[in-house]
């Protein structure tokens, strides 16, 4: 069995203290140039990795951070994730990911496990609902950025869409085009951004003397896209379009479409927060979307880190909202008059609930 090679080896073969290996390995410390090539020296020769574990219990480093999302098999967190990738992966740190599943339970769990791991960093998507054990985590002085979903009067570095602008873009466009009756698909008001979406839509539809009778909370989900068409097609008054909060939804609504026989645009304008990516790029037309900036936001978020993570004592908190802009695709149209039943002359044939 081959003897593991130990820092007193490197120091015995290099002639110098083990304080002084440790210095050169750890790259701390005023080394003289000349005992600092020895030490590489050795190190090569020998073929010596350090122990990482014990580095970080004896440094307070481990050169290794902490990402929790929201779910990683949503397109959105998945670039997201890959942003952050490519900034820290260029810094040498090790990339951990989980997910909350949308539950806080989980996000509270996952939080205190990366403290115990001692993480050197840890960017989030938050449920929303663990606050304080975020507060705990930054008074700890534990390095953190929020993205996607900000909470603004924490004390913490937030990079995120403009949740609010985009949704008010959304309604404005909507109301340009000639639109009086809009269904808002809604998602899931205990997440920060769902309630944000949700304020927006609702404030911006009563600012220009919009009805908001048509609400449906789909819960971020495809199944919730598609529960929505079913429920606008039930009421006395059908809406002619309909705003999706994202793009698990919108995908669901343009299936329930689909199935319903019911023509985007012809009988019914869809405009979605969040563009449909990957596998959905199949299906037709092509959605209007708020544009999001998913990748720009994973690497501004591990450049904030990385920046906080090697600047000790007080910092500024950067607060970082990038505005959206509205892609126009071939889901919306000008108001159209339908004749009374039209969008529902395939819905009164076909059930699938």
């Amino acid at each position: 069995m081959t003897k593991k090679v130990t820092i007193r080896d490197v120091a015995e073969l290099a002639g110098v203290s083990i304080g002084t290996a440790s210095k050169v390995i750890n790259n701390i410390g005023n080394v003289h140039i000349e005992l600092k090539n020895k030490v590489n020296a050795a190190i090569k020769a020998l073929n010596y990795s350090p122990n990482m574990i014990a580095r970080s219990l004896k440094s307070s480093v481990s050169k290794t951070i902490a990402v929790l999302l929201s779910n990683i098999t949503n397109p959105f967190q998945m670039t997201l994730a890959k942003g952050i990738e490519e900034v820290i992966f260029e810094k040498d740190y090790l990339f951990i990911i989980s997910s909350t599943n949308e539950n806080p339970t989980i996000e509270r769990k996952n939080l205190q496990l990366f403290y115990e791991q001692r993480v050197d960093g840890i960017i989030l998507c938050s449920t929303g609902q663990v606050n304080e054990d975020i507060l705990s985590l930054v008074e700890r002085n534990i390095p953190m950025v929020l993205v996607d979903r900000p909470i603004p009067y924490l004390p913490v570095h937030i990079v995120a869409d403009d949740n609010f602008i985009g949704m008010e873009k959304l309604v404005t466009y909507l109301h340009e085009l000639g639109h009086k009756e809009i269904g808002v698909v809604h998602g899931d008001l205990n997440t920060v951004h769902g309630r944000i979406r949700y304020e927006s839509v609702l404030q911006s539809l009563t600012n220009y003397g919009l009805t908001t009778e048509h609400q449906f909370f789909g819960d971020f989900t495809y199944e919730g896209g598609q529960r929505a068409v079913e429920y606008f097609l039930s009421k006395t008054i059908v809406p002619t379009a309909i705003i999706s909060s994202n793009n698990n939804m919108t995908a669901g609504i343009l299936k329930a479409c689909q199935n319903y026989k019911i023509t985007i645009p012809d009988q019914l304008t869809v405009v979605s927060f969040g563009e449909l990516e990957y596998e959905w790029d199949i299906i037709m037309p092509k959605v209007t979307a708020i544009v999001q900036s998913p990748r720009e936001i994973g690497r501004r978020a591990a450049s904030l880190l990385l920046e906080q993570m090697n600047r000790e004592g007080q910092h500024q908190i950067v607060q970082l909202f990038i505005e959206p802009e509205i892609s126009v695709g071939n889901s919306s149209s000008p108001k159209i008059l339908r004749r009374k039943g039209d969008i529902r002359e395939g819905a009164c044939k076909l059930r699938f609930w």
